[in-house]
Formats: C-alpha cells, sequence, structure tokens
C-alpha cells in the first residue's frame, strides 16, 4: 500500500542508512533543493513541494556478524498538491535506490 502524501501527520518508513548515508542519497537525488533546518531533519524542496524528513537512529540490526544501521524516517509534506508531492516521493525512491535482490 502507498503512503498517503496528504496526510497531516506524515508518515513514518524504517530505512537501512546512516544519517550522513540519507543525507548524501538526498542531495544526490536533488541537488541544489536539500537544506538541514535543524539537527535530524533534512527539507527537500523542489518544484513548489515542500518536503520535512525528521531521522531518528534506531538500534542497528544484527544477522550473526553483519550489522545494519536504521533510522526511522517520519515524511511530511508542508507544500505542493498531491499530484506533485507523490511524483517527488516517486523520484526519491528511485534516486535512493540500493543494488540487492
Amino acid at each position: 500500500m502507498a503512503e498517503d502524501v496528504s496526510a497531516p501527520g506524515g508518515f513514518v518508513r524504517e530505512v537501512g542508512a546512516t544519517l550522513a548515508e540519507f543525507e548524501r542519497g538526498l542531495r544526490l537525488a536533488v541537488p541544489d533543493g536539500v537544506s538541514a533546518p535543524s539537527p535530524g531533519c533534512l527539507r527537500v524542496a523542489s518544484g513548489g513541494v515542500t518536503l520535512d524528513i525528521d531521522l531518528t537512529e534506531l538500534p542497528e540490526r544484527r544477522l550473526g556478524q553483519f550489522r545494519l544501521p536504521v533510522l526511522a524516517a517520519r515524511y511530511r509534506f508542508v507544500a505542493g498538491d498531491v499530484p506533485d508531492r507523490a511524483a517527488l516521493l516517486a523520484h526519491l525512491d528511485r534516486a535512493m535506490q540500493r543494488g540487492g535482490g
């Protein structure tokens, strides 16, 4: 089920990345549209859409010796119409997708 980009409180995703990795991927996806208005918060502004992403580090996941960093990312759109919000989210998802199977 797709997230509701019009939900006033936003939605939360768990992301397998460090804070630095997530921010780097976001800046690659929208090179001139990312700012950090406060610690742990990234703002994406693109084409009339504004998205705030609040990031919280969660305990890492362990599979034997393998350790994965985990973030809780709360996505909250604060400007833009619904189709443009959905388009930005789809762009971010494609751009930040990592390899795997």
